[in-house]
């Protein structure tokens, strides 16, 4: 029965290490959200103007488009600027965007707005969309009023801009997925020393259209399900093997007393418990308990009886004195799984 002790002990440690594993898996998890990329989109703003000059000794020409050459305030007349914008998708998709056009006349501590805007455009399928806008601005008339309103506020103004400022919003569409847009492309043309000077006159931005998904580990669940029925298998024979010892040990151990009670019931009467191990300088052992009997019978002698529990078993050890030599008897008390 020793081997249901290493059984037993297995199937300990196979509890213990399925325990460990439902803590762990159960720490796993089953679910992650993802940024899935479905496409791409880009936006491309760019600026064009023909400036109409005064007749003048500078320049030899009416007409100077950007980067010809400088634009002096006192010889310009007008702008005529054309804002174009395109918006495109890497696939084929919806673009849903309006862009609202804002045109101001800035001196630094006061701001005039002069005049407003919206165009709605709209593409579905590969193709890019693109829109426009013209504007004329009259140098010498926004020069004027420039003037006029730093006189009316009592504001000198060195210089002030001229601001064009489309903004893009709406939707773009692409894999099954619309996202929100947003676009800012502003042009300042700033009015000092004499020159006008514009700003940046192309934009570009990207951007990523992205949707959240779910990604499910099937492994994580399997594995965490086996490790549901590994712990519920082992707990059952567990409960089962320790059954079995404990049920085992309360047999065997009551056999065992059985047979000790069967030897010793009728000598009852010379027998006598002590709590003192035997003594003397040369014990003799006897392999019979008959044997111990003759010789108490031959010195007259009682039979003292000496119980010792041990780990796994019960000692009686049995004796008879007589001077410097004792009579000893054991009788081991042992469960069959220990044996």
């Amino acid at each position: 029965m020793r081997y249901t002790i290493l059984v037993l002990v297995f199937i300990v440690l196979l509890t213990v290490f399925s325990a460990y594993a439902v803590v762990y898996t159960d720490s796993l998890p089953t679910v992650r959200n993802s940024v899935q990329t479905v496409g791409t989109y880009s936006l491309q703003g760019n600026y064009t103007y023909i400036a109409e000059l005064k007749p003048n000794d500078v320049y030899n020409t009416t007409r100077l488009s950007q980067g010809q050459g400088v634009l002096f305030v006192a010889i310009v007349k007008t702008i005529d600027l054309t804002y174009t914008g395109m918006i495109s998708l890497s696939g084929p998709g919806n673009v849903n965007v309006g862009t609202s056009y804002l045109v101001a006349l800035s001196g630094g501590a006061w701001n005039k707005t002069l005049s407003e805007s919206l165009v709605v455009a709209q593409q579905s399928g590969l193709a890019p969309v693109i829109f426009s806008k013209s504007f004329e601005l009259n140098v010498t008339t926004l020069s004027a009023l420039a003037k006029a309103i730093g006189t009316e506020l009592q504001y000198p103004t060195p210089a002030y801009l001229i601001q064009i400022r489309p903004v893009t919003s709406g939707t773009l569409t692409e894999g099954g997925t619309t996202i929100p847009v947003h676009f800012v492309t502003p042009l300042n043309l700033t009015l000092s020393g004499g020159t006008i000077t514009p700003s940046a006159i192309s934009f570009e931005q990207q951007g990523n259209i992205t949707n959240d998904v779910q990604v499910t580990y099937t492994g994580t669940v399997t594995d965490r399900y086996a490790s549901y029925g590994l712990l519920s298998g082992s707990l059952i024979l567990l409960a089962g093997c320790t059954y079995y010892v404990l049920r085992v040990e309360k047999i065997s151990t009551r056999q065992h007393k059985d047979e000790l009670e069967s030897k010793t019931r009728p000598y009852m009467e010379v027998i006598a418990a002590t709590t003192t191990p035997p003594q003397g300088n040369t014990p003799i052992a006897m392999t019979k308990w008959e044997d111990l009997v003759k010789v108490a019978d031959a010195l007259g002698k009682p039979i003292l009886e000496y119980t010792e529990n041990e780990q796994q078993s019960t000692k009686h050890v049995f004796w008879v004195s007589d001077g410097e030599l004792t009579y000893t008897y054991q009788h081991i008390s042992k469960p069959d799984w220990a044996v």
